[in-house]
């Protein structure tokens, strides 16, 4: 059953693959496990459904498992990417509380989506946070801290962080 849950969301079909996820106890007398979790979140993701991919996260944590890396870098940046920012960023240290990896691009995205938001300050306050709290290595703040630097100038240069 993961393999046709994985072809299906490899080939962006991810409404079979749901449709062979709920079917999994009662036809195919199996149980999801995390991996059949994991690519489904992706593949909600991946199609901008954070509503469900955020459902099927919660039912998966209900069940013991443990999300991720993967589920949760698609998960933050994809409500991220919808402008949810709260809840991805309540995801985002979920992830880091669960010492998931996260990638560059998942703090970039975050970042850059507070940014656009008009909310430069906030967006240097929670990278400094990262920073303080040794989350990020020091080369990484200081490619984010750039990477603002250049997209946003001046508002960056406002808050005073270095």
């Amino acid at each position: 059953m993961l393999l046709a849950i994985e072809g299906y969301v490899l080939s962006l079909h991810v409404n079979d693959a749901l449709r062979v996820f709920h079917q999994m106890g009662v036809v195919y007398n199996c149980l999801p496990n995390t991996f059949s979790y994991d690519y489904l979140i992706h593949g909600l993701c991946a199609q901008g459904r954070t509503n469900n991919a955020k459902q099927l996260c919660n039912e998966m944590k209900s069940k013991g498992f443990i999300p991720s890396s993967k589920s949760y870098n698609s998960l933050v940046n994809a409500l991220a990417l919808n402008g949810d920012i709260e809840e991805a960023v309540k995801y985002l240290w979920e992830m880091i509380e669960k010492r998931r990896t996260t990638e560059f691009i998942t703090y970039k995205t975050v970042l850059d989506e507070i940014c656009r938001q008009g909310r430069v300050g906030e967006a240097m306050k929670l990278l400094k946070e990262f920073q303080e709290k040794d989350i990020l290595s020091g080369h990484a703040y200081r490619k984010l801290r750039h990477v603002l630097e250049d997209d946003y100038g001046d508002s960056v240069s406002h808050t005073r962080f270095r």
